[in-house]
């Protein structure tokens, strides 16, 4: 709700409040004595009080006009013997009123609060089940694809090529799963606050250079070249090599699964306004829709760009990223996305974290 509505709202709850207190008063004065009128004075107080306009301090204001206007019909109507009586009363009356607004309001504050939770964890149970689900469909393709293979190699009539070839499907199926479940067993440590980052400081261009020399080896199968480009060496910061090490191994494979047989693939590593390190990914692939690129992030996404030869994914990888770059205090996203590639991205805090060097140690 915007200020100038919520403002607006309470202004409209005063003026309703106001009048009830002021008739309350007028017939608490006209039946003087004879007819006490005191617990009417809670009513519209009650009525503010619940309300989700409501705050602490027009429950005060109004409690206070509460009280003075039952003073003043007191002092009208009633004689006292010593003149503090009155407003020592009023006093009371004030204290009485106040405190029970403010109960009302903290009550509801607290209802407020259990059904935001409420909501949250229905929310949470929901992604909770379409994730199960999601994951549950990703394992039985594999297992019914290993499944089915077993069952052909347990034929007689099978060749020993035919067997060799249906042993490599298997060990592809198998290392499919075995990446999902990875990289479901990473979400569980993630989600649950288990990740415990192990910073050190180095240097982030050499630790690139040993990424990609492992990566070149599946690139070389599709005769693509991973070409690196340092503003300056070396450069230093604090980072956990073994979580950035999927970072940049996830950004990579996408890079090669997307991309065209020959084509380049650049790393650029700079720093940025003196005080971050920024890694930049661009490839020469089929690039990603304009609708889909939002979502690339979230858990089970995949996009309708499809690997150039066939490729699989298992939706995790950006999500996974996201989180421990996140936990880096780093960002991470997509620079632009076109028919000509792709340029992903993350940036690290630069330079050296005292507190994590000394814990690490």
């Amino acid at each position: 709700m915007s200020p100038t509505l919520a403002i607006s709202n309470r202004m409209v709850l005063v003026l309703i409040t106001l009048p009830a207190i002021f008739l309350i008063s007028v017939v608490d004065y006209l039946t003087g004595s004879e007819m006490s009128f005191s617990i009417f004075y809670l009513i519209p107080l009650v009525w503010m009080a619940s309300s989700r306009f409501a705050s602490r301090s027009i429950i005060f204001i109004m409690s206070f006009i509460a009280s003075v206007c039952w003073l003043y019909v007191d002092q009208a109507t009633n004689e006292y013997s010593m003149s503090f009586l009155p407003y020592w009363n009023a006093t009371v009356r004030l204290i009485i009123f106040a405190g029970f607004g403010w109960l009302l309001y903290a009550n509801r504050l607290k209802q407020q609060d259990l059904q935001t939770a409420n909501q949250r964890l229905s929310e949470l149970n929901n992604e909770k089940n379409k994730f199960l689900g999601m994951a549950a469909h990703d394992l039985r393709n594999p297992i019914g694809g290993i499944n089915g293979l077993s069952e052909i190699m347990m034929m007689k009539e099978t060749t020993e090529d035919e067997r060799s070839e249906i042993l490599r499907m298997i060990k592809k199926l198998s290392e499919n799963m075995l990446q999902l479940i990875t990289n479901l067993l990473d979400v569980s440590k993630i989600e649950s606050g288990n990740l415990e980052l192990h910073k050190r400081f180095q240097d982030i261009n050499q630790f690139l250079r040993e990424q990609c020399e492992m990566n070149q080896l599946m690139a070389n199968r599709k005769e693509i070249k991973i070409n690196m480009i340092f503003e300056q060496e070396p450069i230093f910061t604090t980072f956990d090599a073994n979580y950035l090490s999927q970072v940049v191994n996830n950004l990579l494979s996408n890079a090669i699964k997307y991309s065209q047989r020959g084509s380049l693939i650049t790393i650029r590593v700079a720093r940025i306004e003196e005080m971050r390190v920024r890694v930049e990914f661009e490839d020469q692939g089929r690039g990603i829709r304009a609708e889909e690129q939002k979502k690339l992030f979230n858990y089970f996404q995949r996009t309708s760009t499809i690997p150039t030869e066939g490729e699989q994914s298992t939706g995790l990888g950006l999500a996974i990223a996201k989180k421990i770059i996140t936990e880096h205090l780093g960002t991470i996203g997509l620079k632009k996305s076109n028919e000509s590639g792709s340029v992903f991205f993350f940036e690290l805090p630069y330079g050296i974290d005292i507190q994590e060097v000394i814990t690490s140690e």
